[in-house]
């Protein structure tokens, strides 16, 4: 989730979280609506074309769905029950994208734990079971310094996209044997996002993307058939045409372009003079919207679809959302999931449960009655 400042000050994740990162410890228990049945089974191994995100055997998927965070406690087995994903998929959402935290995976390096990897492995079960596709968000930076709140202290490096470029492969490369390589979860595991919103401050799109080319194809050593998600520069920045060039992987097949659209409309196009979406902006949980800005949103959008074009591939919204008690707050989700409809684009909301800001569901776990509009 991005929160953000210009000249991107810490960020505070909300995700199930207290503090700096502690995790709820909680049994959260489904009630009795939770037993409805859910969507049918997915459509088998998803692919990327250039112009859509995810196709599998039947067609073009739209997949659309909750972030949601599934490792509570790295030395605990807590996690959402079944009936949660159960839940998600009967009212209509065929995916969730999975927020992984590094340091609860290799606290030493090369030392992987175990029981973060049984409960991840228990909750794309119950994902599964329940007929939804699993995008992993897989190294989820955000806080400080330079986005490394949840990156191991022994991996930090001058900002959180240098860490995972320099001391993160050996992690994504576990996800990716564990799991897209793996036959169980092979049709499951819809994609790869390896680096949530990559921080580098003064913005620097080339080398930003020249990481993501290690990144590619260091997974692309493991799983060759899982799409890769590459995200702008925090997530939601204007990349110039001829940075582009600076993405080379040895495979540039199935890459999906992902941004994470908090833009309420309130400035023009919505980008700064140093290519960062404007700020303040919904991710701030109390930023509001006018619906007199509705073309902005499209406009805002529009650079994206022009990017991802000029890049060679499909687009696909990882986060959007607004707080609850935010001004305009169903006009921002009704304009935007129209917006995203009307491109053919799958969007997540940010997100399924954390204070109450941004839930999709209360403290019984009974949806929120707007929730309907993302559908």
């Amino acid at each position: 989730m991005r929160r953000l400042v210009r000249l991107l000050a810490a960020t505070t994740l909300t995700i199930g979280t207290l503090g700096a990162g502690t995790a709820y410890a909680v049994s959260r228990q489904a009630p009795a609506e939770r037993s409805a049945t859910p969507a049918a089974a997915p459509a088998g191994k998803l692919r990327a074309t250039p112009q859509q995100a995810f196709v599998g055997s039947q067609g073009p998927e739209q997949l659309k769905g909750p972030n949601l965070q599934p490792v509570w406690d790295p030395d605990g087995t807590d996690t959402w029950g079944e009936g949660t994903y159960t839940a998600i998929s009967a009212k209509g959402f065929t995916s969730v994208r999975f927020v992984l935290f590094w340091d609860d995976f290799e606290p030493s390096k090369g030392v992987w734990n175990e029981n973060a990897f049984t409960t991840l492995t228990t909750a794309l079960r119950r994902a599964k079971a329940a007929g939804l596709y699993v995008v992993f968000d897989g190294v989820h930076l955000y806080g400080q310094p330079e986005g490394q709140s949840r990156v191991p202290e022994w991996a930090r490096t001058a900002d959180g996209m240098g860490a995972v470029a320099a001391n993160g492969l050996g992690y994504l490369q576990q996800l990716a044997t564990r799991y897209g390589a793996n036959t169980e979860f092979a049709d499951t595991v819809a994609a790869y996002d390896p680096v949530n919103e990559p921080y580098r401050w003064p913005v620097d799109h080339r080398s930003v993307l020249a990481d993501y080319t290690k990144i590619i194809n260091a997974i692309r050593t493991k799983d060759s058939a899982t799409p890769i998600m590459v995200e702008p520069t925090y997530g939601d920045a204007r990349v110039p045409d001829a940075d582009l060039a600076a993405l080379t992987p040895t495979d540039r097949s199935n890459l999906i372009w992902s941004v994470h659209d908090y833009y309420a409309g309130n400035d023009g196009v919505g980008y700064g003079d140093d290519d960062v979406a404007i700020s303040p902006n919904p991710s701030d949980g109390t930023t509001g919207y006018d619906p007199a800005d509705k073309a902005n949103l499209a406009a805002h959008l529009q650079v994206q679809l022009d990017t991802a074009s000029k890049a060679g591939m499909p687009l696909w919204i990882g986060e959007f959302g607004i707080g609850s008690g935010a001004a305009g707050h169903d006009g921002y989700i009704r304009d935007k999931v129209a917006l995203y409809k009307s491109k053919g684009l799958g969007y997540a909301w940010w997100e399924y449960y954390d204070d109450g800001t941004f839930s999709m569901v209360d403290e019984n776990d009974a949806w929120n009655a707007w929730v309907n509009l993302l559908l």
